[in-house]
């Protein structure tokens, strides 16, 4: 529900405050007042187009919605993705500068047009000169029937059954056009061999580096342990030698004296452990592979791995990867013909299934199309529109997410005339009287304010008194706002809003007030003679008592 309009600087609008009410909302005013111009501010606010509204008050207009939505409201799932969460009230707010930019905010935040005009528009349903949502985009009419002729549930199985079929369409498409590539194929199949020959072992990179290095150091690692050995191994002067006659001598001596022994023993462990050294690196020395053939062998394999790594890597596990990848791939190729054989036996059931689904989803639509136009041309001759037709019209066209389905509202206002698209021949006060008319029909089902420009223009007595009865039914289970000229529509409204405008010298100013009831009484009055005679008074207040006590 629409709870609060504040409009600043917008058109011949200075700066204008209006608490609404719940159910039936009238706006009323003179001529000229200004009264198209607040359901334009409205629209400006959701998202429609502004063209030369900023006022001569200020250098940008600005117009605030606050609506009472409840927590729960389905809007706050769309919002909750760029952090606004959700609370029982909801303020959406659009500024423009007279340059023309404009700036969105919900809650306060700054947010893009387009979430404005998406994911907010099911907040307020506009209808008049220049707005008909409903009642000219296809598709939002045909979810409109869909919803009244509860097919909801048929409408989200077409859609899945179509989701089924685009994704099984779009595996074929896939294997088709992999079918065809044959040089990719060929280039992947040349990737899996050249990997798959290189057996490459983990790390094996890294152990080719150290390899190579000692390698090339083995000339020094020679020299080195032939100094060793010389150092080990001399006559004289060896340490093997040298270590020996030690042995030997302290022995002698220890028969001398006996402390001397654990000199001895520790000389003697010396000397095995030195031996045993020299045995380690003879064994070392035996291991060496010092084949320059080796060398020219190994050097040929790290240069491979290098290749592969620059092609395919950077490191040696990308190349394991790209190898793997490309064989995946190729035995998926080696199995195509089969896999498109299935795929394209799957695609077909897809389709069938969709298209068994989607024609009950149209013969559904079919019927209650019939219905629905019959009982909208029923409410619109108590609406002095007789022998005016409604023809919800079903079309075949693309196969889609809600089936082939193109529907168009087709309208003749007078018997004789043919049947012609809504948006080309309806004037602004047929567009809400069938907007109207279709919310009557839509009843509980219906969702959002309900706003009508020019409902009841031109309507003799007994049209205004039905038309008006219609509005105060319909205000008992959701929120409209209607510019009304007939006393007899407004005097139904729970809500009035009058719309003036005052001539200070050359200045021009329009604003709005909400009515109390000797406020109504006063203006009902003038609606009825033009004036707020006493006569006038009396009749406006007999209508208010009567429209207040249901007689």
């Amino acid at each position: 529900m629409l709870s609060a309009l504040v409009v600043e600087n917008f058109g011949l609008f200075r700066e204008v405050s209006l608490e609404l009410g719940p159910g039936f909302n009238a706006i009323t005013g003179e001529s000229g007042a200004g009264k198209s111009l607040l359901f334009s501010a409205i629209n400006f606010a959701l998202g429609g187009r502004a063209t030369d509204l900023v006022g001569l008050f200020g250098n940008n207009a600005r117009v605030r919605l606050t609506f009472f939505v409840g927590e729960r409201h389905e809007v706050f799932e769309d919002l909750l993705g760029i952090g606004i969460e959700a609370d029982d009230w909801l303020v959406v707010q659009r500024e423009m500068s007279r340059e023309g930019r404009s700036t969105y905010r919900v809650q306060g935040q700054v947010v893009p047009a387009q979430l404005v005009r998406q994911t907010l528009a099911s907040l307020l349903n506009v209808t008049g000169q220049h707005q008909s949502l409903r009642l000219s985009d296809p598709d939002t009419l045909l979810l409109w029937v869909d919803r009244i002729s509860e097919l909801d549930a048929l409408r989200q199985e077409v859609l899945e059954r179509y989701r089924a079929w685009r994704d099984a369409d779009k595996s074929l498409t896939r294997l088709r056009q992999a079918g065809k590539n044959m040089d990719e194929i060929a280039r992947l199949r040349a990737v899996g061999d050249e990997v798959a020959s290189a057996a490459i072992q983990p790390n094996e990179d890294h152990a080719l580096a150290e390899e190579l290095s000692r390698l090339h150091q083995s000339q020094q690692l020679v020299e080195e342990y032939q100094v060793i050995q010389r150092l080990l191994e001399q006559e004289d002067h060896g340490v093997l030698s040298t270590l020996g006659h030690l042995v030997r001598t302290l022995d002698h001596l220890k028969g001398v004296d006996l402390h001397l022994k654990s000199a001895v023993e520790l000389l003697e462990s010396a000397l095995t452990s030195t031996q045993e050294a020299q045995w380690t690196l003879n064994q070392w020395y035996d291991s060496l592979n010092l084949d320059p053939g080796y060398l020219d062998q190994v050097e040929r394999r790290a240069d491979l791995l290098a290749r592969l790594k620059r092609k395919y890597g950077p490191t040696l596990d990308d190349v394991v990867a790209s190898g793997q990848e490309a064989m995946a791939t190729i035995l998926e190729w080696d199995n195509l013909a089969w896999e498109l054989d299935r795929q394209e036996h799957a695609t077909l059931e897809a389709l069938r299934g969709y298209e068994a689904v989607a024609q009950t989803l149209s013969d559904s639509r079919s019927a209650a199309a019939v219905a629905l136009g019959a009982q909208i041309a029923a409410l619109l001759e108590d609406m002095e529109m007789p022998g005016a037709r409604v023809n919800l019209t079903i079309t075949r066209g693309n196969i889609g997410p809600s089936g082939w389905d193109k529907m168009e509202c087709e309208f003749s206002a007078n018997p004789g005339s043919p049947l012609r698209p809504l948006s080309k021949v309806a004037s602004g006060g047929e567009l809400s009287r069938i907007a109207l008319a279709m919310a009557v029909v839509e009843g509980d089902t219906g969702s959002g304010s309900l706003v009508l420009d020019e409902l009841d223009a031109g309507l003799g007595g007994g049209g205004a008194e039905r038309v008006g009865a219609l509005l105060a039914r319909l205000g008992q289970k959701r929120q409209i706002l209607v510019i009304s000229h007939q006393p007899t529509v407004a005097a139904r409204a729970t809500c009035q809003v009058m719309v003036y405008k005052t001539v200070d010298g050359e200045n021009t100013e329009s604003g709005a007030v909400v009515l109390n009831r000797p406020e109504r009484e006063r203006e009902i009055a003038r609606m009825l003679s033009g004036n707020q005679e006493s006569v006038a008074l009396a009749h406006a207040r007999q209508l208010l008592t009567r429209e207040v006590s249901g007689a």
